[in-house]
């Protein structure tokens, strides 16, 4: 019976000292839309708040990244998800995480085959392709693989056209637009 007054007693003292406890105000948190991205676009800052006025702080998943201001760097194209998180405090309780999803598109590459020309019977020349589009300082070495260019002969006689003709390209970060090129076949006299 000692050891059970005891308690209460301990209990009672503890709780006489703790302050009041009250019951903490809910708060929401949003995220402002923002813009279509694609790869390359320049770093955006993310604005979000909170109800409570308390700040917000922002986290991304996918190929992002982001600062302690909410400025976002895309580092590839894909789905980057956006969250928005406030802890709350002795006031308000913590809000529920916001999430936007932002589909970064891919930048456009343009490349063309270079026209080529050579004398009727002489052996075909190497083909050369242009790029025109990378970003962020990229080059055909960022290419998961480049693109290669083919002859094609279409038409017979003096119609018959002969076309190089790129295609093949592979990124994750790249769509691309292929533009044919000629090759011109001089004729012996």
């Amino acid at each position: 019976m000692r050891f059970s007054v005891l308690c209460l007693a301990l209990l009672f003292s503890l709780l006489v000292g703790l302050p009041a406890l009250e019951a903490k105000e809910a708060q929401t948190v949003e995220i402002r839309q923002f813009s279509a991205k694609k790869y390359g676009d320049k770093p955006f800052v993310v604005t979000a708040k909170s109800s409570s006025k308390l700040p917000v702080s922002i986290f991304v998943n996918g190929p992002a990244s982001v600062d302690k201001r909410g400025e976002i760097t895309i580092k590839g194209a894909g789905k980057v998800r956006v969250f928005a998180v406030q802890m709350g405090n002795d006031e308000f309780m913590p809000a529920k995480p916001e999430m936007v999803t932002l589909e970064v598109a891919k930048a456009s590459l343009v490349i063309r085959a270079d026209d080529k020309k050579i004398k009727e019977g002489e052996k075909n020349p190497d083909f050369t392709l242009t790029y025109k589009g990378f970003v962020n300082g990229e080059s055909v070495e960022n290419l998961t693989k480049p693109a290669v260019a083919n002859l094609v002969e279409t038409g017979k006689g003096k119609r018959k056209k002969h076309r190089i003709i790129p295609s093949g390209s592979e990124s994750s970060n790249y769509s691309f637009k292929y533009i044919p090129g000629d090759l011109e076949v001089i004729s012996k006299k």
